[in-house]
């Protein structure tokens, strides 16, 4: 993902997410800025998808508000993974989640996290990400609830051969 990027994704993240949840471009740039290497789009004539994650330590960062880089990160967060509902059912979530996966790995990471959101827990659930009992969350997450994932490399093979720019 690209700064030049933004306003597509911007766009796409307004028709994927509810309101509750659109962040501001500012927010969306910082993430990008603290986790370049992890963020990535796909691609299919257009913005097809994108996914937001950067190192992160401690509670989940805020929403709708910029970040700055976390000095001793000991997981990835994986902060927001859309797909344009026409491009769905092309594996296009499950590249953009392996791209940040194996960045994490080929950085030393073991952990993922991230905020499950409206009825997101059973996808992320799939990929393998478990609920973290008795979090509480910061009030711009609504009832969301806190999921991690150890154990990253596991099953990094198939990972590998997937291009999440391309769907």
């Amino acid at each position: 993902m690209q700064p030049a990027d933004l306003p597509a994704v911007f766009a796409l993240q307004c028709r994927a997410h509810p309101a509750d949840y659109h962040e501001p471009v500012d927010a969306l740039a910082s993430r990008l800025e603290v986790g370049s290497e992890y963020c990535f789009v796909a691609e299919r004539d257009a913005l097809a998808g994108y996914v937001f994650a950067h190192p992160w330590a401690g509670k989940p960062p805020v929403l709708h508000a910029p970040i700055k880089p976390c000095a001793s990160p000991h997981h990835v967060f994986l902060h927001d993974l859309a797909v344009c509902p026409t491009c769905r059912g092309v594996s296009a979530s499950r590249r953009l989640f392996d791209a940040v996966r194996l960045h994490a790995i080929q950085h030393g990471f073991d952990t993922m996290q991230l905020v499950a959101v409206g009825s997101a827990q059973t996808f992320w659930q799939g990929l393998g990400f478990d609920v973290v009992p008795d979090q509480r969350l910061h009030a711009s997450y609504g009832d969301a609830v806190l999921m991690q994932r150890t154990r990253v490399a596991q099953d990094a093979s198939r990972a590998a051969q997937s291009n999440p720019c391309n769907v």
